[in-house]
């Protein structure tokens, strides 16, 4: 049985579907289910068994190899980064704290400095206690 095979998308938490299965392998990864040199499932495969988008599963598959969590060989499949390639440290992360670097990430392609991001995580946290 596969570690995937169990895993479900929740639609409910307005989480991105692309970010949920990214984190999911992630996790999977770090946890170790899935060791340097497994094979994961195609991309087309998982997109049919989690009953989504071929280019959402592709677009997380593609941010876990930048990250390199994961490589991509021509022709024979996508498999589990050596530990000790860049940003494969990165898989002992909790999905939220995955989840806190791509919000990171977002807001500083969006030209924010750590000073605002910080800001504005304050206020947003402000905004739920009114």
């Amino acid at each position: 049985m596969s570690p995937l095979e169990s895993f479900e998308i929740d639609y409910s938490t307005g989480l991105p579907v692309w970010i949920q299965v990214k984190n999911r392998i992630a996790y999977l990864i770090g946890s170790g289910e899935y060791k340097a040199g497994d094979r994961l499932p195609t991309v087309r495969a998982l997109a049919v068994d989690l009953d989504i988008s071929y280019n959402t599963v592709n677009r997380a598959y593609m941010d876990l190899e930048r990250e390199g969590y994961i490589t991509t060989r021509k022709g024979r499949g996508t498999f589990v980064a050596e530990r000790n390639d860049i940003g494969a440290a990165r898989a002992t992360d909790s999905p939220v704290e995955l989840l806190i670097d791509d919000m990171i990430n977002a807001c500083s392609h969006a030209g924010l400095n750590e000073d605002d991001i910080l800001a504005m995580v304050k206020a947003r946290l402000a905004h739920r206690k009114v």
